[in-house]
């Protein structure tokens, strides 16, 4: 999914020859690869690129050997560790030869054994190889280092974190459909409100709503009223009434990359307050939207954003404060960079969720969160909020 021009470049810019990624994120980042045995085992896969560039290679346990012929991706090669027993009848096709084929040729006993025959023939003594450690254990990782007779052995972590910054334009297509498939699935979903209607329903007609679109639930948040403050509100039984304030904050996957945005309606009634509130949240999303440019800084539009608040919504907000406005978004619904204090400087290329959030205990939450993705010449938002506060 990355570009490969920029991972060669960042590779010669950092004097790294090979580097090797070990968590699901950064695997599939760097080789298209999703392991299930890693996902719901916890089993080792790695991705191995190279700074000359190539296809990468990828270790994997024996029984996800299937996934590989599944997907069709060309790797240079692919190192199976463990067994599974498939067994062969005369029936077989060409497809399920190669599935036994990928299963077997390159079978090693251990995760760490099939990593250090892929780096064989990789790495010479005075190569630098960054290595992503959060997906061994402590003695694994000591295993491949101790047996690496490389240079310099650096973190590949912050590597992986800096190239996910910069989205690039098949990563961009992806992100653009979750987002269009969320926002449609909400709109979907809050035409079928009715008095009584519990959030767990609510909750469920949403994800079948992503599901019918092609798009895999990842989290739903969904409170009615008061229930709405709770900013990790677990949808449940509290029914819906007249008065109340509904609060979306939901994302999923399409295709492995994530979208999240937020949307908050009023059922059969708002108060004046509550449409107050939500026109300054709304504008001052406008506002960071406005600041997002390439070069700019979080610091700049974390600041001008909450001096919005604090400014336009004087007679409606006693205090306002944020950890952030938004965040990052890609394979993890929190990408690098995060709208915060931090001095991040904003590139062409990122997509962002923009959020100015509110939660009142006793009242509800007010929420409004859009997506954009930052171009050489300002922004193009991906979703497009309410510019006041629906009644439904």
């Amino acid at each position: 999914m990355l570009s490969e021009n920029r991972l060669t470049e960042r590779l010669e810019a950092d004097d790294v020859d090979v580097v090797v990624t070990s968590s699901p994120e950064n695997v599939f980042y760097l080789s298209g690869l999703e392991s299930l045995s890693q996902d719901l085992l916890g089993e080792r896969a790695f991705a191995i690129r190279t700074a000359d560039g190539g296809d990468p290679i990828v270790v994997l346990p024996a029984v996800d050997a299937s996934i590989v012929a599944d997907t069709g991706l060309e790797y240079e090669a692919v190192y199976t560790y463990g067994s599974f027993y498939l067994y062969e009848s005369d029936g077989m096709r060409d497809i399920d030869r190669t599935v036994q084929a990928l299963k077997n040729e390159r079978n090693l006993e251990g995760p760490v054994d099939a990593l250090l025959a892929a780096l064989d023939s990789l790495v010479e003594g005075d190569d630098a190889v960054a290595i992503e450690r959060s997906g061994f254990d402590a003695d694994e990782y000591g295993r491949v280092t101790d047996a690496l007779d490389v240079d310099e052995i650096r973190p590949a972590a912050p590597i992986c974190r800096d190239l996910r910054r910069v989205k690039s334009t098949e990563e961009q297509r992806r992100l653009r459909r979750s987002v269009e498939i969320n926002q449609a699935s909400i709109r979907a979903a809050i035409e079928t409100v009715e008095a009584g209607m519990t959030e767990r329903e609510l909750a469920s007609r949403y994800q079948q709503e992503l599901v019918s679109r092609g798009a895999e639930p990842l989290f739903t948040v969904i409170g009615f009223g008061p229930h709405g403050a709770y900013p990790h509100a677990v949808p449940g039984d509290r029914e819906l009434e007249p008065g109340d304030l509904v609060r979306f904050d939901v994302g999923c996957t399409y295709e492995n990359y994530a979208s999240d945005i937020a949307r908050t309606f009023a059922f059969e009634r708002a108060t004046d307050v509550q449409r107050r509130k939500y026109d300054v949240l709304n504008r001052s999303m406008d506002r960071s939207i406005d600041l997002l440019e390439d070069g700019a800084t979080t610091t700049a539009v974390f600041d001008g954003t909450i001096e919005f608040v604090r400014t336009e919504g004087a007679d409606v907000f006693e205090s306002f404060d944020r950890n952030h406005f938004g965040h990052g978004i890609g394979i993890e619904v929190y990408d690098p960079p995060t709208i915060d204090r931090a001095t991040n400087r904003i590139h062409a290329g990122m997509v962002l969720c923009v959020e100015p959030p509110y939660y009142q205990l006793g009242m509800g939450g007010i929420q409004v969160e859009d997506e954009v993705v930052v171009t050489e010449d300002g922004v193009t938002r991906l979703s497009d909020c309410p510019d006041t506060l629906r009644v439904i």
